[in-house]
């Protein structure tokens, strides 16, 4: 019964014991605290952080769709100032009379094609002989 007699302690052992096992515990509940604190505090920053990213992406983003707004207006302004003092010549020149168009006629030959046959392959002579007879003037 050796082992037994070992083992028992004085009554000052177990206060030393209950005294460390109580200081350990308040340091655990410490330790414990202080992980939610700072857990809690590392989601924030993240969340402060992905927000002042999402702010410089959204800034960015306002500054290219100004830029395009602007670059459209300022082309909708050189569009619509050359129709405004082309509008009365243009006009004019958007009809001509009957008679210039009678004064330039142009002779031009006309070929009319099979359906089959395509212009980059070359016709038989027997063809071209048809092809000369169907042109218009």
């Amino acid at each position: 019964m050796g082992i037994i007699s070992e083992t028992i302690m004085s009554p000052q052992e177990y206060e030393e014991l209950q005294k460390k096992k109580t200081s350990l515990e308040n340091e655990l509940q410490s330790l414990d605290e202080r992980e939610k604190t700072l857990d809690k505090k590392l989601k924030m920053f993240e969340e402060k952080l992905m927000i002042q990213e999402l702010e410089e992406k959204v800034k960015a983003k306002r500054e290219s769709v100004n830029q395009l707004e602007s670059r459209m207006k300022e082309l909708e302004e050189k569009w619509k100032k050359p129709r405004e003092k082309s509008e009365g010549p243009a006009k004019v020149e958007e009809h001509p009379t009957p008679q210039v168009a009678e004064e330039a006629p142009q002779q031009e030959e006309m070929v009319v094609m099979e359906p089959d046959v395509t212009p980059e392959s070359h016709p038989k002579p027997e063809q071209q002989e048809s092809k000369k007879k169907r042109r218009f003037f």
